[in-house]
């Protein structure tokens, strides 16, 4: 949308964060239990890799952004000179506030989602930090903001760490503390980054270059911790250490060599191992070998706070872009972590849990899983910068691009070339509070919600109907590629291509869309009633009408089976009679057999013949 209209105002979302690790010491168990009770405490998830580490050579950035009730859409920017005085409006992303405005740059670059023409791509998750840090009176620029004017304004990852310190310098940060990924063609970075309170502009922010071959990750709790300070890959404020010396949050005889940015500005406690760092071990443990579950397991369970985690990590193989959607959709599935067989999880095995995520017996906390597919996601992505064409530099850039739970949809390619949003995807098509059959956000929530009803089989099927659409997505961009390649060629110009480009781009996301929205009332008529019914058979033969479809009563597992008689002792306990009795009985089950196990009259069927020793009759369906 015009990058000068205010976003829709989300329904109280505060921030992309934990909302628990706060530093400067703990608050205690009322002041968690208030955390617990909040609706909106939510968090985001990003995963990064770097050249060396991906099976293409190109650095990977994946987001997860989450929110309570905040509705997910693709914000697009055009490329555009801008005359002197220009200026552009802020409106805070998280609440709809206008924050004021700030002078535009010259030129600024086409960007849609979180990616720019030239491949660069941001993405964040909130840590909160230091609470007195939070408050800057008068600054303009919050988080969101600040991302989308580093791409716009930015060709690389370390030109946009650059201008995010000085347009926060220049007109103060309106915001927490916050993790930064920033990934180009070349390099993958991560920055850790917090305002400077009241009286001073700006923020203070140490920057870490993920060395090529290895990957990182980072979910609500702030991660580089000490850091070389004559290294080239290494960028930070120059009184980073002096700034937290003044804040009192640094011993003055502290050295420099042993400033722990994280340490000092969002100390680590067992609410920020258990609910952020797991995420991070959750994706780690799946790229590595298999010690290193074991090995960090005390840590992200939060009952071992020394045994930290390293920041970078080098995969045991390359991984594609697949593998990386698939991790942005993991709920600790074969973990110590893994919930599905839990009393929460029965009677359908799900992952997910209702929200709020803790609570209290007893005087004490207890916190349910957070996972990284997260069912609060209201846009996430993982995007490719790659080594574009000669002469199209928007062509080397995909974001994969999705709203809502991450898990439950599909990842739209969308080269950097695109020239507008797909309607679908939209600003303005849909809104947390209203409904629009066309908007992508509700067509895969609807479809996301009927799987969390019985995930274990709609959820898996929805799952099964990403994967085939993503490969054939992968397929196409194949075919892309080599057409827009071909097309530069044979001297076709530059922009004509881009606008091929684009053009299948925003086609196929809506395309996309348009099949989500046909397929929730597939779901419901296959899935409907605790049934799972094929479609209805076509008549043997003509002046015959259609019979009902064989609906098969799916039932729940043995061990939530074994759970129910537990708990209820003979409650649901059938009695039994004589032989003659058990046929009697045996008749009446299956004309009651309707909804039930067909499984189970069967069984009862064959203990009944083999008692009178006559064969068992046929069973209605």
């Amino acid at each position: 949308h015009n990058m000068l209209a205010p976003p829709i105002p989300p329904a109280l979302r505060p921030g992309c964060s934990c909302k628990s690790s706060m530093g400067g010491g703990g608050r205690g168990l009322v002041a968690l239990w208030a955390i617990a009770s909040t609706p909106f405490g939510d968090a985001c998830s990003n995963f990064i890799a770097s050249k060396g580490a991906t099976a293409d050579g190109a650095p990977q950035l994946a987001y997860n952004s989450d929110g309570a009730s905040f509705y997910g859409y693709m914000e697009h920017f055009k490329a555009g000179d801008h005359p002197p005085g220009t200026k552009r409006k802020i409106w805070e992303f998280g609440t709809g506030k206008y924050m004021g405005e700030i002078p535009e740059a010259p030129h600024t670059y086409n960007v849609v989602g979180m990616m720019n023409e030239h491949g660069l791509s941001i993405g964040e998750t909130t840590f909160d930090g230091v609470q007195e840090l939070g408050e800057q009176p008068g600054a303009v620029i919050d988080y969101y903001s600040l991302i989308w004017i580093a791409l716009q304004r930015s060709k690389t990852a370390r030109e946009a760490i650059s201008v995010m310190n000085n347009v926060t310098e220049a007109h103060g940060y309106a915001g927490t503390g916050e993790s930064f990924s920033l990934v180009d063609r070349e390099e993958a970075w991560v920055m850790d980054f917090i305002g400077r309170g009241v009286g001073e502009k700006g923020a203070v922010w140490v920057a870490r270059r993920i060395p090529d071959g290895y990957v990182g990750s980072h979910a609500n709790q702030a991660r580089i911790r000490t850091f070389p300070r004559n290294s080239s890959d290494t960028l930070y404020s120059p009184d980073v250490v002096e700034f937290a010396k003044k804040k009192g949050l640094y011993p003055t005889d502290g050295k420099d060599e042993d400033f722990s940015f994280a340490d000092v500005f969002d100390p680590i406690t067992p609410i920020g191992a258990r609910l952020c760092e797991a995420r991070v071990w959750d994706i780690f443990r799946q790229i590595l070998e298999a010690g290193f579950a074991e090995q960090y397991l005390d840590y992200a369970q939060g009952s071992n706070l020394t045994n930290r985690m390293p920041l970078f990590v080098k995969p045991v193989r390359p991984v594609s872009v697949n593998t990386t959607m698939w991790l942005m959709r993991s709920h600790y599935e074969g973990s110590w972590f893994d919930s599905r067989d839990d009393f929460g999880g029965l009677p359908f095995h799900s992952p997910y849990r209702a929200r709020p995520l803790l609570f209290k017996q007893e005087g004490k906390l207890y916190a349910m899983n957070r996972n990284v597919g997260y069912l609060g996601t209201f846009l996430h992505f993982v995007s490719q910068s790659r080594a574009p064409p000669p002469g199209l530099p928007c062509a080397g850039g995909i974001t994969w691009y999705g709203v809502d739970d991450p898990a439950l949809s599909v990842r739209v390619p969308m080269y950097a070339c695109s020239e507008h949003a797909p309607v679908s995807y939209a600003y303005g098509n849909g809104g947390t509070g209203r409904y629009s059959r066309r908007a992508a956000y509700w067509a895969f929530n609807m479809v996301a919600n009927f799987a969390y009803s019985r995930w274990d089989l709609v959820g898996e099927d929805v799952q099964r109907r990403i994967s085939q659409t993503e490969q054939r997505f992968f397929k196409e961009v194949v075919d892309a590629d080599t057409e827009a390649t071909k097309r530069l060629a044979a001297g076709q110009a530059p922009s004509v291509v881009g606008k091929y480009l684009s053009d299948y781009s925003i086609a196929t996301a809506d395309a996309l869309v348009d099949n989500w929205v046909d397929l929730f009332p597939e779901l419901f008529v296959t899935y409907r009633d605790y049934l799972v019914c094929p479609p209805q058979p076509t008549p043997p033969a003509p002046p015959d009408r259609p019979g009902p479809p064989y609906c098969r009563s799916q039932g729940y597992s043995d061990s939530w089976y074994a759970k129910l008689v537990e708990e209820t002792g003979d409650k649901y306990l059938v009695p039994t009679g004589d032989q003659k009795m058990q046929r009697l009985s045996l008749n009446k089950l299956r004309t009651a057999s309707a909804g039930m196990s067909l499984d189970i009259v069967a069984e009862v069927a064959k203990a009944e013949a083999k008692a009178s020793k006559v064969a068992p009759r046929l069973l209605r369906a």
